[in-house]
């Protein structure tokens, strides 16, 4: 498997709480190239490494980067035009009688805008909304209203902007990562070949913050 993934901060975290980040150095070694942004950088190292409660976590990631196995971009003058458009698409696609809802931040909108300029075959994200905006919007439209308890209006041209915009580019969250990487031996290897160590690696990421359910779950394992 090679090509190009954007990750975002959400899931360089859950990888590197669940003790699984390296999974990322040897999945690169199979010729993925894992970038993320300037944003994503300060979100997971730059700010983390003033909390001592995070530090760790900071390390983990920084040392991705200065080894070479995560690849910072920061955004040039395209990409920052492709940002501004994700922006300001998103956060007018969907409304409550309140108002535009905000639906993406600055962190979120520049891996997706890396990933278009870039010609990615994916963005790694554990983030539902974002997943949703891309693959689903009008699935996206009736999560709102169910979270929010009211009734939400999406603006479908507005909508399709994402649809074609990222129709070749595959959204995965970081337990599709872990599950390729007990395919290839890399867990096995990391961890050890040990019972239900599949199971423990994608619990271990729920708790740390990947949406994904113990259904979801028990789907990976059948498989």
């Amino acid at each position: 498997m090679q090509g190009t993934l954007t990750i975002d901060s959400g899931s360089l975290i859950s990888l590197s709480t669940s003790c699984l980040f390296d999974i990322i150095k040897e999945l690169s070694n199979l010729g993925i190239r894992f970038v993320v942004s300037t944003s994503v950088v300060e979100e997971s190292v730059s700010y983390p490494l003033k909390v001592k409660r995070f530090e760790l976590n900071a390390l983990r990631i920084s040392r991705g980067i200065s080894d070479g196995w995560l690849h910072t971009m920061k955004l040039d003058e395209s990409s920052l035009a492709m940002k501004k458009q994700i922006m300001e698409h998103a956060n007018r696609s969907y409304y409550s009688k309140h108002g535009p809802i905000t639906i993406l931040q600055e962190g979120e909108a520049e891996i997706m805008a890396l990933a278009y300029v870039l010609n990615a075959n994916g963005i790694v994200t554990d983030e539902r909304t974002m997943r949703m905006l891309i693959e689903d919007p009008y699935g996206l439209k009736d999560l709102l209203q169910m979270r929010r308890g009211e009734k939400i209006k999406i603006n479908p041209e507005v909508a399709e902007f994402f649809r074609k915009k990222f129709k070749d580019i595959v959204v995965v969250r970081s337990a599709e990562l872990i599950a390729l990487s007990y395919e290839k031996g890399i867990l096995q290897k990391i961890v050890g070949d040990v019972p239900n160590l599949l199971e423990g690696a994608l619990y271990s990421l729920k708790y740390a913050g990947c949406s994904l359910s113990s259904e979801e779950i028990e789907r990976f394992l059948r498989h």
